[in-house]
């Protein structure tokens, strides 16, 4: 009689457990179906919301560039006062290009682009429009301040265009003070300084 007690309380507790992982895995599956991750990424395919391959080519379009001729530097999808963005970033030959897309729509919600020259002394015959060379610039600056020049000390001194005019941006110490000039790099007009 104990004998058969006992087996009849195994077969209990075997069909218990086995039960019990059924009924744990049916809500499994149910959280599966219900959770946010999962539900974000298929809402979001629903709602139209674009890809980061369909933000590059947004890009590139409005850039009238193709990828053959630009590289890549940056290409990810960012939070901004909540609105899903992707922060796009490439090259094409010296110019740097960024854009921010909306991840929802696909529209452009900022960009820019800027021509670096980090060696401009050796590019001076470059395809640009710049009419003063570097060293004028400096020179403008420098008289405009007041200063000799041989005590003044350059910590920045590049060519770059803004708002489609190419302008030198120069910093520059003397002593302790930091002096700050755009200079238009057509006509050698000061745009902007500050010390």
């Amino acid at each position: 009689m104990m004998k058969k007690i006992a087996l009849l309380s195994i077969i209990m507790v075997i069909s218990m457990g086995v039960a019990g992982c059924n009924n744990s895995a049916v809500p499994n599956d149910n959280n599966q179906t219900t959770n946010p991750g999962t539900t974000n990424s298929q809402s979001s395919n629903e709602t139209g919301a674009i890809a980061i391959e369909e933000a590059k080519d947004i890009a590139l379009n409005d850039a009238k560039l193709t990828r053959d001729n630009v590289t890549f530097i940056k290409a990810e999808k960012e939070l901004d006062n909540g609105v899903e963005k992707y922060d796009i970033e490439f090259y094409s030959g010296n110019t740097e290009y960024n854009y921010e897309i909306n991840a929802a729509n696909g529209k452009i919600m900022e960009y820019n682009h800027d021509i670096k020259d980090f060696d401009i002394k050796n590019n001076q015959n470059s395809n640009n429009t710049a009419k003063i060379t570097l060293e004028e610039a400096k020179n403008i600056a420098i008289k405009h301040a007041n200063l000799l020049g041989e005590k003044v000390t350059f910590t920045k001194a590049e060519r770059d265009l803004e708002d489609g005019v190419e302008v030198y941006e120069l910093e520059f110490l003397y002593g302790n003070t930091k002096y700050d000039y755009e200079i238009n790099a057509t006509d050698g007009k000061i745009i902007g300084y500050t010390h």
